[in-house]
């Protein structure tokens, strides 16, 4: 019988060594293979047509041979010491590098080392993990011969933008000092202390500029810059009353002793008058700058400001105007009124709150309100009358959880609460008309003018065809050429105010579809939503639930919490 065995050569690799011996079992591939995974060669790299090739020549050798007759002796390499070998594939973006390494057969590992040369070879220069690439060559070491492992072994860094400027208050307005009022020891709340550090003093600073930031460069892992977008620069406004610190040009100080107050990228402080009730025995107030009141505004009083209005308790059947924001740290109570038998548009409420800029408070009831910007409830509105351009927002800063019952809203954006309308079915209108009406008012101008234009240009029209007709020897062409100027003058026009209709059209369009009321707990039946020439109203209970316009009807859509 043949023998066979494995036996090292000068190249390392191993050999399959045959002793040709006619007779016995005949020698094949699958015995070959058994020899090889009994020996401590059985990592290496098989090359299985060497060893067909030998049990060929094993073939050829015993054929002309005799029983127990030896041949030549037959040595072929099969088996090869294969290092591992490495790929390193650069994500297309140059954010990452993958290393994919095919393990060794019985040759050499990688080290952590081997890996970075070849990745720098390949053209990564940035962002290794030194981590990683220990990593990879421990696991390619462990892992089965001529099996694959792969692994990040370097990232990019994505550049960081820079930061706006922003204004940062050094001094708590009326607003931020009234909604957030003094915690004492026990625990309770004063809503009456509004502290003394509302006023600001001459000299000192009440905002600050953060200059914009550069931003943080990044880079791929082929090492290329990745520069980041700068941070938009604003410019800090002195406003009345206020000035730029002659010490740093990035804070503002006060001129003056008085009430400070946000506006766009800065402050302004304004001149105040304080007084702890508003009653008969103080009388109505006047007065060119801003009021703080610590306590009430009685019943039939009034307190007209050119800026804020800041009052530490409660408004009841009193009239305030303010030319800036009017605060009230309680309540704003009018007298009840038999809303069910009068319509709520038809009744003249008793407290009238009316300011230029924005309005808080605790709660209100059977007012009248009217505001330039957005109104802020804390708790709940009941039964009032409001005509406001911006938003109305009932509830927590941070979430529309209050109550919204009966009323008539006249708003400019949108509606939020936690609950609007009531069991009882009080009726709750919301109405989204007065910015409606004045794009239709200004549809409304245009297209006259437009009827305007379109008969002067059929009269040119008329004229020029005329004097086109007239014969050779009474034509005008000085007066044609005038006449021509002036129609095509007159269609330009026309075709403007053409362009600007439609644009005025599409504005209506979108606003109608942009306003929503929104009740994130439950809305009742009786709220009813007018849009334009569209309303609907509530006719059941709903969860939480928005109400808008859009395709020319008003839907109520669910609202789902995630």
């Amino acid at each position: 019988m043949t023998k066979a065995y494995l036996l090292c050569n000068n190249k390392d690799n191993v050999d399959l060594v045959l002793e040709p011996i006619k007779g016995g079992e005949p020698l094949s591939a699958l015995s070959v293979k058994a020899l090889i995974d009994e020996s401590e060669f059985r990592k290496l790299y098989i090359d299985n047509s060497n060893i067909n090739n030998a049990l060929a020549e094993l073939g050829e050798v015993l054929t002309p041979l005799q029983d127990g007759q030896t041949g030549r002796t037959i040595r072929y390499q099969i088996l090869e010491r294969v290092d591992a070998s490495i790929k390193i594939t650069i994500e297309a973006d140059q954010m990452s590098a993958i290393a994919q390494i095919t393990c060794a057969q019985g040759g050499k590992h990688l080290s952590a080392k081997d890996i970075l040369d070849a990745a720098k070879e390949a053209g990564v220069k940035k962002g290794f993990s030194k981590e990683h690439l220990i990593e990879l060559a421990q696991l390619a070491a462990q892992k089965a011969p001529n099996s694959t492992v792969d692994m990040q072994i370097a990232r990019g860094k994505v550049a960081i933008n820079g930061k706006d400027a922003r204004i940062k208050p050094l001094v708590e307005s009326a607003q931020a000092r009234i909604l957030k009022p003094k915690r004492q020891e026990d625990g309770s709340v004063d809503m009456r202390d509004l502290g003394d550090i509302i006023c600001v003093k001459i000299g000192q600073p009440i905002a600050q500029k953060i200059p914009l930031t550069q931003g943080i460069e990044g880079y791929t892992v082929s090492a290329t810059p990745l520069l980041p977008e700068p941070g938009n620069d604003i410019e800090l406004i002195a406003g009345e009353g206020t000035d730029i610190s002659p010490k740093n040009t990035n804070i503002l100080i006060s001129k003056k002793v008085g009430l400070p107050k946000l506006i766009n990228n800065g402050m302004e402080v304004d001149e105040i008058y304080k007084i702890k009730n508003v009653t008969v025995a103080t009388g109505n107030i006047n007065f060119t700058g801003s009021v703080i009141i610590d306590g009430d505004v009685n019943e039939g009083m009034k307190v007209i400001a050119s800026g804020d209005i800041t009052i530490g308790g409660f408004v009841e059947s009193a009239t305030l105007e303010a030319g800036g924001d009017i605060t009230v740290s309680g309540g704003i109570i009018g007298r009840k009124h038999d809303i069910e038998s009068t319509h709520i548009t038809e009744v003249i409420m008793s407290v009238n709150i009316s300011a230029k800029g924005s309005i808080y408070a605790k709660y209100g009831q059977y007012a009248q309100i009217q505001c330039g910007r957005d109104v802020h409830i804390e708790n709940q509105l009941l039964h009032s009358i409001l005509n406001i351009d911006g938003r109305l927002w009932i509830g927590k800063s941070e979430q529309a959880n209050g109550k919204l019952i009966g009323g008539y809203i006249k708003a400019g954006t949108s509606v939020h609460a936690g609950i609007i309308g009531a069991t009882a079915g009080s009726n709750t209108f919301i109405n989204f008309e007065p910015k409606i009406l004045k794009l239709k008012d200004d549809i409304h101008q245009i297209e006259e003018l437009i009827k305007v234009d379109s008969d002067k240009t059929n009269e040119l029209k008329n004229a020029i065809n005329t004097l086109k007709k007239l014969p050779q020897d009474k034509a005008k062409p000085d007066l044609l050429a005038k006449v021509v100027a002036s129609y095509q003058y007159q269609a330009n026009q026309m075709g403007q105010a053409l362009n600007e209709k439609a644009l005025l059209e599409s504005d209506l369009q979108e606003y109608m579809s942009s306003v929503y009321i929104e009740a994130t707990e439950k809305m009742y039946h009786g709220v009813e939503l007018i849009v334009g020439d569209f309303h609907d109203r509530t006719r059941r209970e709903y969860g939480p639930s928005r109400m808008s316009y859009r395709d020319r009807k008003i839907f109520i859509d669910p609202i789902v919490n995630t």
